[in-house]
């Protein structure tokens, strides 16, 4: 064969070689673009996917874009969120309270507003407790004394109280009368509720001091009296005047106290709440007016436990008998009620049958001693030509 034709053979057969080739390696090439345009593919909808995916535990995520830098942004603080307040409501009570002879109830209107789940018969003692001027210094209820529950059933007020109901009591007949009628009579004011069951920390009491105490009370209208406005007006005037006293005495301002002292009587000093009218001192409002600075000495009756005569002079006497305390800031102010707190007779209502008196209380100093060192000063006022004027100061303590 010659070199040119076995050429020829060669290119033919390297022709046909190429020829077949092209559709294998076309072929191939489909493929791989396939397998890219395939796995890009996949990959856009893995990032699309990714982009609109919910964050774990999330519900209903806003889809957020990237802010523009060259934009301001702004920043929406989401709203705190705020519990409504407590719902209050407003109510109108009718309580009632000693009237100025100590006989009687007389009936007070009172706006309260309460919580609204609150009971009414809860509210209605406590406010009983503020007193008629809101505030506990004048409040009937016994000193100390605590609501422990209170229910209704079949129309009738379980009022469940603690002991000092009880043991802080000042006794007597007559202020029992007036707070029983002053607390059941303020709660029957209520619909639903016709008697009133005391209860002494969950049980019943036979006899409180000396009223029969074990059954329900029911109200007792007769008990109710008006309004005395001149009482009132009296009242608010001895109130006056035992702030001016015992300003006059703290300020050592003898001067103003002679102008508060009976004109014809003068001011009787008793050092203990037993008063002895023919031999406690009596003072006019001249001599008064120079005895801070006098030496002279008195024999103003004799120390307790010892006998021995108190003998001082008015200066000396003033400061342990008299004004020995802040009585001007005292614990309780009492108007018109009898007490009797320690050994020594209390006759001040006995001495002086027609006056008003103010005492001033402290119920104790020292924890320690547990009340034994309670003091008060008691001060007396009696009419003269339609004015009212100082004509007792009787101290009370502990005794033995």
């Amino acid at each position: 064969m010659s070199k040119k034709k076995y050429s020829n053979k060669a290119k033919n057969r390297k022709s046909q070689k190429k020829s077949s080739l092209k559709p294998v390696l076309s072929t191939i090439i489909v493929c791989i673009l396939m397998g890219v345009a395939f796995y890009i593919g996949t990959r856009f909808d893995s990032i699309q996917s990714n982009l609109i995916k919910k964050p774990d535990n999330t519900q209903n995520a806003p889809i957020t874009k990237a802010p523009d830098s060259t934009q301001n942004t702004q920043v929406t603080e989401q709203p705190t969120v705020t519990t409504a307040p407590e719902q209050k409501r407003t109510v109108s009570l009718t309580l009632y309270f000693p009237n100025s002879n100590v006989d009687g109830v007389v009936p007070i209107q009172r706006q309260v507003e309460i919580d609204k789940d609150e009971k009414l018969e809860e509210v209605i003692f406590k406010e009983l407790q503020k007193g008629p001027k809101g505030t506990s210094q004048d409040s009937t209820i016994p000193q100390g004394t605590k609501l422990l529950s209170v229910e209704v059933k079949e129309s009738i007020c379980y009022l469940d109280l603690s002991k000092e109901f009880v043991d802080n009591n000042p006794g007597g007949t007559a202020f029992e009368t007036v707070l029983i009628n002053s607390i059941v009579n303020s709660l029957t004011e209520l619909s639903e509720i016709k008697k009133v069951q005391f209860l002494i920390e969950g049980e019943k009491r036979e006899v409180y001091s000396h009223m029969i105490f074990d059954e329900p009370f029911e109200r007792n209208d007769s008990f109710i009296k008006t309004a005395d406005s001149k009482a009132e007006t009296t009242e608010k005037e001895i109130y006056g005047l035992g702030n001016k006293v015992l300003t006059a005495l703290k300020e050592k301002d003898m001067e103003a106290l002679s102008s508060l002292i009976h004109p014809d009587k003068g001011v009787r000093f008793s050092p203990y709440t037993y008063v002895e009218v023919e031999k406690d001192i009596i003072l006019s409002a001249e001599q008064i007016k120079t005895s801070l600075d006098s030496e002279k000495l008195y024999i103003w009756g004799a120390y307790d436990g010892i006998g021995e005569p108190i003998e001082l002079t008015f200066g000396e006497y003033l400061e342990k008998f008299v004004y020995n305390q802040d009585f001007i800031n005292a614990d309780e102010v009492l108007y018109d009620q009898y007490s009797q707190r320690g050994n020594t007779i209390n006759n001040v209502f006995e001495a002086y049958t027609d006056a008003h008196v103010l005492e001033y209380h402290f119920r104790g100093f020292d924890p320690n001693y547990e009340g034994m060192d309670w003091e008060s000063l008691k001060l007396v006022f009696e009419q003269n030509d339609g004015h009212w004027y100082l004509t007792g100061i009787v101290h009370d303590q502990w005794t033995i």
